[in-house]
């Protein structure tokens, strides 16, 4: 993924019939291991790959799945219409940014999260590498820059 952080990159949904493009290197990666987030992963976390909101350009029809969690407006969950495939996290409360899912990248293997959210709801067997700074909840500017 060296190359794609340089230049930008692509990905898609499971079924192929969402891709996008991005332009340019993440300003972040990080681990989510809220209860959402893994509900929505299916995992025991989420990878998300935060890029300006304008560096994104996605193509094919999204569902979207909006919660409001706290009083800092709407976090929105956009996935594949067809396939079900979690593609982007939208957030008011930063309208800037665009979390893309790591999972969905064509190219993962460069990718190299920096930290992780809400390690307080970490499953227990899980144990993230020492290079990865644990958060126990959601601090300003960890995803969103």
């Amino acid at each position: 993924m060296q190359q794609q952080q340089n230049e930008g990159g692509t990905g898609r949904c499971l079924c192929g019939a969402v891709t996008y493009r991005f332009e340019g290197r993440p300003s972040s990666v990080g681990l989510c291991q809220c209860e959402r987030c893994q509900r929505q992963s299916g995992s025991a976390f989420l990878i998300g790959v935060v890029f300006p909101m304008e560096a994104v350009t996605i193509e094919g029809r999204l569902s979207t799945y909006e919660s409001r969690e706290s009083g800092d407006g709407a976090l929105r969950r956009h996935f594949c219409a067809t396939c079900g495939s979690a593609v982007s996290i939208t957030l008011d409360r930063y309208p800037e940014i665009r979390s893309m899912m790591g999972g969905t990248l064509d190219d993962k293997s460069s990718l190299q999260p920096s930290f992780a959210i809400w390690c307080s709801s970490g499953q227990p067997w899980l144990t993230l590498p020492a290079n990865i700074t644990c958060h126990s909840d959601y601090p300003d500017g960890t995803f969103g820059q």
